[in-house]
């Protein structure tokens, strides 16, 4: 099983107060955005599929398989952004920690065959959508620099 222990004391150390190096979100957009980044690679929470097979295969193997960080200000898909109402809205900063922790935990215990259908990145293994969490979940640490 794998798990995102290396992530956990990063996400710990965030505050209310943490601010921002770039972009526009909050820390608590910022925790309701990957908590529902990580519901879509469970299948919790749905969003729509955009570009073609090729573009979707294309992006996938770039972000997965060559080791840089993700582009500041990069642009995310509606579901996950907080100007849009697609988004879940934040609320308590401890919930909404819990809730990003909560929601790893379940990824981290889904069943190995576990596939989900990521907007952007088509189908995607548990090993691949474990892959995505964590490259995705430093890049908003790293933004809160942590």
């Amino acid at each position: 099983m794998m798990s995102f222990s290396s992530l956990q004391p990063r996400i710990n150390a965030l505050t209310p107060n943490s601010k921002r190096m770039w972009g526009t979100m909050n820390v608590g957009q910022m925790l309701a955005h990957c908590t529902d980044q990580v519901r879509i690679v469970l299948n919790e929470k749905t969003a729509k599929n955009t570009g073609t097979a090729v573009t979707r295969w294309l992006t996938k193997w770039f972000v997965l398989l060559v080791p840089l960080p993700l582009p500041r200000n990069i642009k995310t898909f509606p579901e996950l952004d907080p100007a849009l109402s697609l988004m879940t809205k934040p609320g308590d900063f401890v919930t909404d920690r819990d809730n990003l922790l909560a929601a790893l935990s379940r990824l981290s215990k889904a069943p190995d065959d576990h596939q989900t259908s990521h907007p952007i990145f088509g189908t995607m293994s548990k090993s691949e959508a474990i892959k995505l969490t964590q490259i995705h979940l430093d890049h908003h640490l790293r933004q809160f620099s942590v």
